[in-house]
């Protein structure tokens, strides 16, 4: 398990090198219809796939993923520990 962990982390690591600066697809169809100013990244803890305090860099948005994946991993090891648990009750 640790090992699937590590190798999430190295891919985005490296996915993290390759990212585009331009609009994904979902800030495109936002553009296209006239609302993306409408809202405000700026309370979101990772807006933009970066890290507010790191500024735009490369070293934010590898911090970005490396956060997400933990978040995540966190996430569903609790799900698994409650799912353990519950069958058992």
């Amino acid at each position: 398990m640790k090992r699937n962990l590590l190798i999430s982390i190295a891919i985005a690591l490296l996915a993290a090198l390759f990212a585009s600066q331009n609009p994904d697809g979902l800030d495109k169809v936002s553009e296209v219809l006239g609302i993306s100013d409408k809202g405000t990244e700026d309370s979101a803890i990772m807006a933009g796939y970066n890290i507010h305090f790191l500024g735009m860099s490369k070293l934010s948005t590898i911090a970005a993923g490396v956060i997400g994946i933990l978040i995540i991993y966190g996430l569903f090891l609790f799900i698994g520990f409650l799912m353990r648990n519950l069958i058992y009750l």
